[in-house]
């Protein structure tokens, strides 16, 4: 029965408990729109909080959140610093030496 649940999605998960659209996510958990969104297509986690209330709001039993994906840490890529806008500062002028 574990092997079913290998590699699933939080939205697959979702889908089997009958929420088939992020609204009806948001409607039947109270999450906000935003975190909604990033739950269903999977930029998130799930976390202790999220878990607790899809099991207290839909009743999925924990058992089968631990089988959700984690989603991996992305690593930014590497950009070099922003070029200076406008012109480039003028030399100053030194008074002469001797």
């Amino acid at each position: 029965m574990h092997a079913k649940f290998r590699g699933m999605t939080l939205q697959t998960l979702l889908k089997q408990h009958g929420i088939t659209s992020i609204k009806e996510l948001r409607d039947r958990t109270g999450v906000s729109r935003q975190q909604g969104w990033n739950l269903w297509h999977g930029r998130v986690g799930v976390g202790k909080a999220t878990a607790k209330r899809l099991y207290e709001r839909l009743g999925i039993p924990a058992e089968l959140l631990l089988q959700v994906d984690p989603i991996p840490a992305v690593k930014p890529p590497d950009r070099p610093p922003p070029r200076p806008r406008g012109r480039p500062p003028r030399p100053r002028m030194t008074e002469a030496q001797p």
